[in-house]
């Protein structure tokens, strides 16, 4: 059979017999198909999309399951880049302080009384007698005060030297100036008896006023009392030497003050470092009536008290300014050292002979050291003097001040009743609380 016979499309020697074209025609569309997949994008996709599509998963894609409908593929979102935050420094945090305020003796003497009641309604008023002072003796974290005598209201009122009882109105004036404790054992606390002492702790408490030194129980007379000062613990201890009145029982007196001779202040204060008590104050009634030097006794018992632990000593009683000074002690060869005021003098009183007619404002800070204790920093005092004056009824009326506030550019516009005089006068007040002070512990302030 020839050649020429066959069927096909030659190609030089080659010849493509119509099944053959037909398989070419066929891969030809194939080829056409693949190629419109390629470049057509599927309805609705951006390239935005197709870009992040593209970027591979960090998690192992899950094994399919044949028999799952297809799910369509939710496209990822494009990553942002996320900054890395630099550290910030922890700031360190501020060192815990409390400034603490002590004011000399208030004795409220008969003439005192006098200003303050009210014939009409028959009330006592004490708050003129502090309008001067009040900013000075609140400008603290804690104020401690002292009122010779009780305030129980129990049996009438009294200004005299051997039966202090004194109109419980004044723990408001008090409270209003900034007071916030009293030191209760005192030498007139049993003036009134025990049931009139107890009207007085009650009355204190009711007027939102911490005390210290007695209890209206023997339990709650040997109970630590703990303040929290600005985040500090402090401890306080009060003890009184000795009382104006005698005839009390032993078990009265057990029940109700802090004596010295009927206390264990070395156990008192270790109660209060074992109730969390960070520094201690003891407070003492103590030492010789108007005398401006210590006592044999008052320095007996600050040694005492040094050696059991006390971190400040602040005594009353001789209503007379005494110095400051720091006691040093060692005990099981611990060095201890003790901030101690002998005595702040008359803070409201009517005593007229001077050095007697002023005081001073005692002041001493509390603050957190580097190892995390507490120590007692910055002692200063506040001169103050009793201004009297009389008024047109015959009364006479009663002011403290702050006798650095009063000087000669003051002349001009001087309180009600304070003479020219009474200015010249307290800078002598002023250079003779200096003198009995001294300059090694405290220093001055005008306030």
């Amino acid at each position: 059979m020839s050649n020429s016979n066959r069927r096909g499309l030659r190609i030089g020697h080659y010849r493509i017999t119509p099944l053959g074209i037909g398989a070419i025609a066929a891969l030809v569309v194939v080829i056409a198909a693949v190629i419109v997949l390629c470049v057509v994008k599927p309805f609705g996709q951006t390239d935005l999309q197709q870009t992040a599509s593209s970027i591979p998963t960090i998690a192992p894609s899950p094994t399919a399951d044949p028999n799952a409908a297809e799910a369509t593929p939710t496209p990822s979102a494009t990553p942002s880049v996320t900054a890395t935050p630099r550290p910030t420094a922890t700031p360190e945090p501020e060192p815990r302080s409390a400034t603490i305020r002590v004011l000399g003796e208030i004795m409220m003497e008969t003439d005192l009384l006098k200003s303050a009641y009210n014939p009409t309604d028959k009330t006592f008023d004490f708050s003129s007698m502090f309008t001067e002072i009040a900013d000075v003796v609140g400008n603290a974290d804690y104020t401690i005060g002292d009122v010779e005598g009780t305030l129980g209201d129990t049996q009438g009122f009294s200004g005299e030297s051997d039966k202090m009882l004194t109109p419980s109105a004044i723990l408001d004036s008090l409270r209003e100036a900034g007071v916030d404790m009293l030191m209760l054992a005192n030498d007139h606390a049993l003036d009134g008896g025990v049931d009139e002492l107890q009207a007085t702790i009650s009355n204190v408490s009711d007027a939102g006023l911490d005390y210290v030194g007695v209890g209206a129980t023997a339990e709650e007379r040997s109970t630590p009392v703990i303040r929290d000062i600005n985040g500090i613990s402090v401890g306080f201890v009060g003890y009184c030497e000795a009382l104006n009145v005698s005839g009390i029982s032993k078990d009265d007196l057990a029940g109700c003050i802090n004596l010295v001779t009927n206390s264990n202040a070395p156990a008192d204060i270790q109660s209060a470092r074992d109730a969390g008590a960070e520094i201690v104050i003891a407070i003492v009634n103590w030492g010789k009536m108007y005398s401006f030097t210590a006592t044999e006794t008052q320095q007996q018992i600050a040694q005492v008290l040094v050696n059991a632990g006390a971190d400040v000593i602040l005594g009353y009683n001789p209503h007379s300014v005494q110095p400051a000074l720091w006691l040093e002690s060692t005990v099981e060869g611990e060095s201890r050292r003790a901030l101690c005021l002998c005595a702040p003098g008359n803070f409201l009183s009517n005593q007229r002979e001077t050095g007697h007619d002023c005081g001073l404002i005692f002041e001493f800070t509390l603050m957190e050291q580097a190892d995390g204790s507490i120590a007692v920093e910055s002692p200063l005092y506040i001169p103050t003097y009793v201004l009297r004056y009389e008024d047109s009824d015959g009364l006479y009326r009663y002011r403290t001040l702050a006798i650095g506030q009063w000087t000669d550019d003051a002349a001009s516009n001087l309180p009600e009743g304070m003479q020219y005089a009474d200015l010249q006068y307290m800078g002598n007040l002023w250079a003779a609380i200096q003198n009995v002070m001294g300059t090694d512990v405290a220093s001055i302030a005008r306030e």
